[in-house]
């Protein structure tokens, strides 16, 4: 009868990927674990998953007889995805039945590791058994560097998820140094083949030696596979292997059998390896082997660089170069050790550091020096190490400080550009220290005050300050201290030659890193110019006002004079009749209003502020302007939130709303409507809206409204708007005029709802 294994290897392949994915759904593969002991305590520190088929023809199979022709056909993704989850299960159950946690292994071979679903399949398993991913450890075979790159990406996939990762049979296929540096490796696991020959050829013993040290030195960790003997056992633990398996250990066994056999496993590397004495020995020459490796690492990875030297007949030499600093400088190593400076540098440069070397060789602690190699500015400090009482040899570091060095010159440039700026300022730059006395005074000094920068400096600056204002500087200088905050202050000074000049200056106070005032530069200009200007021309606007007053009040004044004269003379013929009293009367009257609005412009800002609705205010104004509305056959109609308040001079408002309805009354000679809104402008403020359906103005006019004795009326001062302008600015508001010819005014009052500060 012909076996499965017998037929054409087309009809094999397809046959036997079908056998074993129907073996998978038949629970006919099951899964041994061969314990992994540590060389050192003897304890079970992990198992390897090892996939088993219980053929129901041909037995229990290895994966050997089968798992070559399934890779072919890629049944083996779906066999691995379940050896995942039925190890990590298994893994979860023991750490529940009370056993020490250890790691499982599970096998991947090279074909399905390219598979972006693998990483999947891993996530899958954790997240189902629960399993932590540190006890999972992925065994790849060196097949991987075959397709680097692709496999680089997949296991640092697998890193992110916590497992780890061990190169298995190392040494058996493409091994490379490179693809061990590259790809994150944890263990290496020796193949058998090597370990089982070790005692019987000196080239396979001493290839376990190198791979072993060669783990060591990559800072990986070594397990031996296949310790078949007590010989082999003891070889690997004097050679400080970490970790063996192997049937001298345990065969691969059921999970069940495992807990069996746990204590008796962890008795086999105490009993028949070496003695404690020895084990203890190994300890502490590999401690030291590997401080020593810890320490050439730490030298070689330091951001810095470390040398040393001793001195052999009049000859200082290097005996050690390392740190990352050598690369930056494009040296090696070898390029120093074994030489002295004239071999590395040119003769001066040489000559130069010689001499450093000779003060640390005789024995000066602190000896430091700058050097520069291949555009890398460094410090190296010397210091001398004893032996007896002698100098033995001196070691040296060194930073790199070429940035501290390119700030170094950033902010020489800068201070000279500044420096440059500050010496040619038209303006005095000073800085004062926080006794407010003189650290810095820029050139322009000379300009403005006729002395040199050199004879205030270390002065107070109220020395040159004069008496009348020195309280005033010395208080904005104290609050600019302890507020922390920019203020700007003018003052006088004295010229050398004994004029005065005035000085506007701004301070601003530098604070340091705790944030406390260290320094205050003052920017000070002179203004002294500009304010001899400015009264000048206030002095010409006074003339100006007074003359365009003393004008309209004449030409106010003269017209009711005039009439008045007239009519006095008449009455002095005898020629008096009633209707010219009535005349004189209206006249004395105009000459009256025209008098009380000129005393009003001189009164002070009224104190006599409470709160007003704004509804009672318009309901007085509209009341007391009934007669002139009827009259004028005008309609007023009021609408809004008339209860809002306002601070104010009830009387002031009042006399500014009944000139502006007059004004809007006296422009609708034919009657009309008269519209009052009383609108609120956000939360702090309220717009009284009166809208008038009178001639209208147009833009040039609207221009010139409030300028005295300006008046769209026939006997109009136009003093009117200008006491309602007056009035607004008392209350801090404002009022806006927008009209069309023959389209109506629209006047807009605001009131802020605030207390205003004349009444606080």
């Amino acid at each position: 009868m012909q076996t499965w294994y017998q037929r054409d290897e087309a009809s094999e392949s397809d046959d036997s990927e079908s056998d074993l994915l129907r073996a998978l759904v038949r629970q006919e593969l099951f899964l041994h674990y061969q314990p992994v002991v540590d060389l050192k305590s003897g304890k079970i520190i992990g198992v390897e998953a090892l996939l088993r088929w219980n053929h129901p023809e041909e037995g229990v199979q290895l994966p050997k007889d089968f798992l070559m022709i399934a890779e072919k056909g890629g049944a083996v993704s779906s066999i691995e995805e379940w050896i995942l989850h039925t190890a990590c299960k298994q893994n979860k159950k023991w750490q529940e039945e009370g056993l020490s946690p250890f790691v499982v292994s599970v096998n991947i071979s090279a074909f399905p590791l390219i598979q972006a679903d693998l990483v999947q399949a891993v996530e899958n398993a954790l997240l189902d058994s629960k399993l932590e991913p540190k006890y999972l450890e992925l065994e790849i075979t060196e097949k991987m560097a075959m397709d680097a790159d692709r496999t680089l990406d997949i296991l640092f996939q697998l890193k992110r998820l916590g497992v780890s990762i061990s190169v298995d049979d190392f040494g058996r296929g493409y091994s490379s140094l490179n693809y061990l540096k590259r790809f994150p490796i944890d263990k290496l696991k020796i193949d058998q083949s090597f370990v089982q020959r070790s005692m019987e050829d000196e080239t396979e013993e001493s290839v376990v030696k190198t791979i072993i040290g060669m783990a060591k030195n990559l800072r990986l960790q070594v397990v031996a596979e296949g310790v078949e003997t007590q010989e082999q056992l003891v070889f690997l633990q004097q050679n400080l292997c970490d970790a063996a398996q192997g049937h001298l250990i345990s065969k691969p066994v059921s999970a069940e059998k495992l807990v069996e056999n746990y204590i008796r496993v962890q008795e086999i590397v105490p009993v028949k390896g070496i003695g404690p004495d020895q084990i203890e020995q190994l300890r502490k020459r590999e401690a030291f082997s590997q401080a020593r490796l810890e320490l050439s690492e730490a030298l070689k990875n330091q951001q810095g660089m470390t040398f040393k030297f001793v001195k052999l007949e009049n000859r200082y030499i290097h005996t050690l170069c390392e740190g990352e600093l050598m690369n930056r400088m494009g040296i090696l190593s070898e390029q120093i050790v074994g030489k002295e400076l004239i071999e590395i540098l040119d003769p001066a440069e040489a000559a130069r550091k010689t001499n450093y070397y000779e003060r640390a060789w005789n024995g000066e602690q602190y000896v430091n020096y700058e050097g520069y190699i291949n555009g890398v500015n460094y410090i190296a400090a010397l210091r001398p190490i004893y032996q007896s009482g002698k100098v033995k040899e001196v070691i040296a570091s060194c930073v790199d400080i070429t940035e501290l060095k390119k700030t170094e010159e950033a902010l020489r440039a800068s201070e000279a550009k500044y420096r440059l700026i500050a010496e040619n300022m038209s303006d005095i730059i000073v800085v004062l220290d926080r006794g407010g006395n003189i650290t810095y005074m820029s050139p322009a000094v000379s300009s403005v005050l006729g002395v040199t920068p050199e004879e205030l400096q270390d002065q107070h600056m109220l020395n040159f300050i004069l008496p009348k204002e020195k309280e005033k500087v010395h208080q904005a200088v104290e609050g600019m201290i302890e507020w922390k905050l920019p203020k700007q202050l003018s003052f006088s000074s004295t010229h050398r030659n004994g004029s005065k000049v005035i000085l506007e200056a701004k301070g601003t106070p530098v604070l340091d890193s705790q944030g406390e005032v260290q320094q205050i530069i003052l920017i000070i200009r002179n203004i002294t110019a500009q304010v001899h200007a400015e009264e000048f021309l206030r002095k010409i606007d006074k003339l100006a006002a007074v003359g365009h007053l003393a004008a309209g009040v004449a030409h106010e004044i003269r017209n009711p004079v005039t009439s008045i004269k007239g009519f006095v003379q008449l009455l002095k013929q005898d020629h008096g009749k009633q209707e010219y009293f009535d005349i004189m009367l209206a006249e004395f009257q105009q000459l009256e209003n025209i008098l009380r609005e000129f005393v009003f412009l001189t009164q002070k800002r009224s104190s006599s502020y409470e709160q007003v609705s704004v509804g009672t205010i318009l309901d007085n104004v509209m009341a007391h302007l009934q007669d002139k509305s009827l009259h004028h056959k005008i309609k007023i109609n009021l609408t809004g939130e008339q209860e809002i308040k306002i601070w104010c001079d009830p009387t002031q408002i009042r006399q500014l709303f009944i000139n502006l309805l007059s004004n809007s009354i006296e422009a609708m000679p034919n009657g009309g409507m008269i519209q009052i809104s009383v609108i609120p402008e956000g939360h702090d403020k309220v717009m009284i809206r009166i809208v008038d359906e009178g001639c209208g103005m147009s833009e040039e006019r609207l221009k010139l409204l409030g300028e005295p004795f300006y008046s769209t009326k026939e006997k109009g001062t136009g003093l009117g708007l200008m006491i309602s302008y007056k009035i607004m600015e008392y209350h801090q508001g404002y009022i806006h005029f927008s009209s069309e010819p023959q389209q109506g005014t629209t006047v807009e009052v605001v009131f802020p709802l605030d207390k205003v500060r004349s009444a606080t």
